[in-house]
C-alpha cells in the first residue's frame, strides 16, 4: 500500500524477505517513539526499545503477550472491530489508556496502520506518551476554570456592589428627600410665622385704631379722626401689599405664575412708574430718569411693574431725604439693562448673600419699616423673565441695582 511504503520510507525501515531479519536489522530500535507489530490475533510480533520502557516488559516477554494484557478493558470483541476498521480504512489514530507492567495507567496517542507482506497481515502501532500534555491540558482547564469562578465570583461581587450601591444610592435619595421635605417644612412654616409677624403690625394699628374711634370719636376734632383714619387707611394699603407679595412669591413657586410678554414702550412705562409713585420733583427725593436709547422689546408688563416699583421704593426708603435716585434705562447686545442706583445707607457686604431671601432685611436698617419681600419678589420676577439681577453696594455709600432681561420673550 503506498501509505505504509510512505511510512517505511520515513522511517527509514527497510522491509526484508524475512520477519525475523526485520526485527534483527530496521533501525525502528533507535526510534524514541514506541513501535508495536501485531498480527491480526492482536499478538504482538516485535516491539523497539522504546516500547520496552514505555511499557516496563522487556522485549521477550512482550512478544509472548497480546494487546489484551497490556489492556485488560480492551476486549477480543473490540480488538476484531479495530482489525476491521484499520484494514478498511489503512490506518488509524486514537487516544488510550494503558497500563505499565507496574500496574501503573498512563494515557497514549496511537497511530494503527495496516499493511501486508509476502501475504501476511501485520499492524504497525506508533505510540506517544502524552502524560505531559494531558497533565498540561488539565493543569490549563484548571486555571481556566478557576479562572471563570474567579471571574464568575468578581462578577457576583460586583453585582452585590452594584446593589449595594443602588442601596446606598436609594437611601441617599430617601434621606435626601426627607431632608428637602423637612426644609421645606420649615421653610414653609417660616414664612407662615414671618407672614403672621408682618400682618400683626397693621393689624395692630387696625385694631387700636377702630378702638380708639370708637371709644372717642364724639370728642375728636376733624382733624384728629382724620389722622386716625389715615392710619387706617395706610395699614389696610400695607396688608393688601404684603398680601400681593405673597400670592405673587408662592405662585412663582409653584410654577403658576402666568408669564405673558407684550410689546412694551419701555420709556413710557418708565415714566408712568415714576408718576404713579410720585416720585417727581415735587418729591422729597430728586429722581433722574436717563434712557439711553429706545428698541422694540416684548416683556411681560405685569411682572416688569413690581420689580421697578420695589426697587424705587427700597432707594427712597433707605436714602435720606433730598438725596439723588438715578433710573437708567439702556441696551446692551440683545438685553436691556435697568439701573437703579442711590446714595443712601448701603448693604453690609454680609447680608448680601442672603439679600433674595424672603423677609431677610439687612443689619443696618433700625426702625425704617420693611417686611424683606421686595428683593425676594424682584429676584422671582426677574428668573421668569430669564434675566440677571445684580447688586454694588457699600455701607454708607450707596447702592447699585442692575437688571438684565432679554429683549425679546416668547410669546
Amino acid at each position: 500500500m503506498v501509505f505504509s511504503n510512505r511510512i517505511l520510507e520515513q522511517s527509514n525501515f527497510q522491509v526484508t524477505l524475512e520477519l525475523e531479519e526485520l526485527h534483527t536489522k530496521s533501525p525502528i530500535n533507535l526510534w524514541q517513539r514506541a513501535v508495536f507489530w501485531v498480527n491480526p490475533d492482536a499478538q504482538f510480533l516485535y516491539v523497539n526499545d522504546a516500547a520496552c520502557s514505555l511499557v516496563g516488559y522487556s522485549r521477550e516477554e512482550l512478544i509472548s503477550m497480546t494487546m489484551h494484557d497490556v489492556k485488560p478493558d480492551f476486549s477480543k470483541q473490540d480488538w476484531s472491530k479495530y482489525w476491521k476498521t484499520i484494514k478498511q480504512q489503512g490506518y488509524l489514530y486514537f487516544e488510550s489508556l494503558h497500563w505499565t507492567k507496574e500496574g501503573q495507567s498512563f494515557p497514549l496517542e496511537i497511530t494503527f496502520s495496516y499493511m501486508e507482506y509476502n501475504g501476511n497481515e501485520y499492524g504497525c502501532i506508533l505510540v506517544r506518551n502524552i502524560s505531559q500534555r494531558k497533565q498540561a491540558s488539565l493543569a490549563l482547564q484548571r486555571d481556566n476554570e478557576a479562572n471563570k469562578r474567579k471571574v464568575q465570583q468578581q462578577a457576583v461581587e460586583l453585582s452585590e456592589a452594584i446593589q449595594q450601591l443602588n442601596r446606598e444610592k436609594a437611601l441617599r435619595q430617601q434621606a435626601e428627600m426627607a431632608l428637602e421635605q423637612e426644609k421645606q417644612a420649615e421653610d414653609f412654616w417660616h414664612f407662615v410665622s414671618m407672614v403672621s409677624h408682618e400682618f400683626r403690625s397693621p393689624l395692630n394699628i387696625i385694631s387700636l385704631s377702630t378702638s380708639l374711634l370708637k371709644r372717642h370719636h364724639h370728642r375728636w376734632t376733624e382733624e384728629k379722626k382724620l389722622q386716625y383714619l389715615q392710619r387706617l387707611q395706610t395699614a389696610v394699603e400695607d396688608i393688601s401689599l404684603l398680601m400681593d407679595e405673597v400670592l405673587t412669591i408662592a405662585r412663582a413657586e409653584a410654577g403658576k405664575l402666568k408669564f405673558d410678554p407684550t410689546p412694551l414702550n419701555l420709556i413710557q412705562f418708565c415714566r408712568d412708574i415714576l408718576t404713579e409713585m410720585n416720585l417727581n420733583e415735587s418729591s422729597q427725593h430728586k429722581v433722574t430718569f436717563i434712557s439711553q436709547g429706545d428698541r422694540q422689546v416684548c416683556i411681560d408688563r405685569k411682572l416688569l411693574h413690581p420689580i421697578l416699583r420695589n426697587l424705587l421704593s427700597n432707594a427712597v426708603k433707605y436714602s435720606p431725604i433730598g438725596s439723588t435716585i438715578d433710573l437708567v434705562l439702556s441696551y446692551q447686545d440683545e438685553k436691556v439693562i435697568f439701573l437703579v442706583k442711590d446714595w443712601g445707607i448701603g448693604i453690609p457686604y454680609s447680608d448680601q448673600q442672603q439679600l433674595f431671601k424672603p423677609f431677610h432685611r439687612g443689619g443696618n436698617v433700625g426702625d425704617i419699616p420693611g417686611n424683606g419681600l421686595g428683593l425676594a419678589l424682584v429676584k422671582k420676577l426677574v428668573d421668569l423673565h430669564n434675566g440677571q439681577i445684580n447688586v454694588v453696594s457699600e455701607v454708607g455709600v450707596g447702592t447699585t441695582f442692575a437688571i438684565a432681561l432679554p429683549l425679546s420673550q416668547p410669546v
